[in-house]
């Protein structure tokens, strides 16, 4: 079996424990987004605005380093095991501290036993960072969506319960423990590996060596994803920044559910392809193509029914959350398309370059927050659509000219799903205008439902007539 056909058919299995675990997760996030009130949210937010920074040194690279590695041994895996366990105890005693001075930020009490609540994630994640990577790294994306399915389903229904009971934001850090605990557990009953007694520091030195570029990377890019809520907390208070929060969750879904699953999948292909120019090529040309025919439509359709879809799924206590919300579609959708760039360099033993685009993205856009900040909710999200493109698209530029893809190729590989796209759209706008427009006031559900399935429909029927081909390519690698 090709790696390519390896790696597709365990992302399938992947996909499906995904889909039906993310199905729960989404239909439980209503049920709780109904049961709790913004500032819980909000508080949410807050509490883990110092520590969420610690948690990108959680793992410090060293995952991206197991995978990219050609050879590694047992001995090196069981020294770097136990250095993690040492590292997650240390971060969870810095959770503690950080919790007064996250106090003292946000000017509010109730943060301080929330906050400190976050170091047992610290601890429960320290025995799952080596493992987890190990089944990465062997391709076996069915054992890993499986552990993942279990964990989410059993972590939502007790997010559920707790929320009938009251347990207010307790409810939102509750799910993540339960969550994390239940996938320790599950996956050192499946996983063969188990780690010996044994300890060098030699062994982990070049791993952290390379790692510590991965990690500095996602420190910056903390720093700046995380810059809006914090400028935006201090400005405009719990409420205003919990309407925030949740349209960047919502936003988000495509990206944390879909895409994150096929980035997971492609890494250890990009990085087994590493030396085979013409294959890494190839493969990066086809993840973008792929990523862009799930995500246009998806973020574009999400800016055009934002309006209905908001209130129909939320009540219309959330309506303040649709304008940033619309925004920060087109900001997912550029996140989406660029992302492999930082993979592509990684593997290729670039994972500086990703360092560096962090590096700048950390100097401009928390300016750019602090500075919109004071004009409201609907003005936050504006520097994800105007700063951060900027940015992305000349890293992506950097990329594709360092690996030999012609920018000409580039947008020629783009084409297909922007023409979909555009083509789902029109369909979309002609039926509401002649249609849609005289019932909307009164059936906003049925509004719902038929511009999703029409929306569907028009777009897979342009695939069908002008990209059979890609259809058969997706066929063609189920069949193996």
């Amino acid at each position: 079996m090709s790696l390519i056909v390896k790696a597709f058919k365990g992302g399938l299995w992947f996909g499906l424990f995904r889909a039906i675990s993310q199905t729960f997760a989404w239909f439980s996030t209503i049920i709780i987004a109904r049961i709790l009130v913004p500032g819980d949210y909000g508080l949410m937010e807050m509490a883990t605005i110092l520590t969420g920074y610690v948690a990108l040194f959680s793992e410090l690279g060293l995952g991206a380093a197991i995978i990219q590695r050609e050879k590694i041994n047992d001995n090196e895996l069981s020294s770097l095991f136990w250095f993690m366990i040492i590292w997650g105890l240390l971060l969870g005693l810095s959770c503690i501290i950080l919790a007064y001075p996250t106090v003292a930020i946000f000017n509010e009490e109730r943060l301080l036993r929330v906050t400190q609540s976050v170091s047992i994630l610290f601890i429960i994640e320290s025995f799952l960072i080596i493992p987890l990577n190990i089944l990465k790294r062997d391709i076996k994306f069915k054992a890993l969506g499986f552990i993942e399915a279990i964990s989410i389903i059993i972590s939502c229904i007790m997010m559920i319960i707790i929320a009938k009971f009251g347990g207010g934001v307790w409810t939102l850090i509750g799910g993540h423990i339960v969550r994390e605990l239940l996938k320790t557990l599950i996956i050192f009953i499946i996983i063969p590996w188990k780690p010996r007694l044994h300890f060098k520091s030699n062994e982990i030195k070049p791993y952290i060596k390379f790692g510590l570029n991965i990690a500095g990377a996602n420190s910056l890019y903390y720093i700046y994803s995380k810059s809006d809520r914090f400028f935006g907390g201090r400005a405009m208070g719990a409420g205003n920044l919990g309407y925030y929060s949740l349209a960047l969750q919502l936003s988000a879904i495509p990206n944390d559910k879909l895409i994150s699953l096929i980035n997971t999948v492609s890494f250890p292909v990009f990085s087994r392809y590493q030396n085979n120019y013409h294959e890494f090529n190839t493969f990066y040309l086809r993840l973008i193509n792929l990523i862009a025919y799930i995500t246009f439509p998806l973020y574009i359709g999400g800016f055009f029914i934002a309006d209905q879809l908001i209130p129909f799924i939320l009540g219309p206590k959330w309506e303040p959350l649709i304008f940033p919300f619309k925004l920060l579609c087109i900001a997912q959708l550029i996140l989406s398309i660029t992302t492999p760039n930082g993979m592509a360099n990684t593997a290729q033993r670039r994972p500086h370059w990703h360092l560096y685009m962090s590096l700048v993205n950390a100097f401009v856009l928390p300016i750019s927050f602090y500075f919109v900040s004071s004009y409201g909710l609907n003005a936050l999200a504006i520097p994800w659509i105007t700063i951060n493109p900027l940015v992305r698209f000349g890293y992506t530029y950097i990329t594709i000219k360092k690996i030999g893809i012609k920018v000409s190729e580039y947008i020629k590989n783009l084409k297909h799903p922007i023409i979909a796209t555009i083509s789902m759209l029109f369909v979309l706008l002609i039926t509401k205008h002649f249609y849609f427009n005289s019932f909307l006031a009164f059936y906003l559900k049925s509004y719902v439902i038929l511009t999703i399935l029409i929306g569907a429909i028009s777009y897979i029927l342009y695939i069908w007539a002008f990209q059979r081909s890609f259809l058969v390519s997706i066929f063609d690698l189920m069949r193996g």
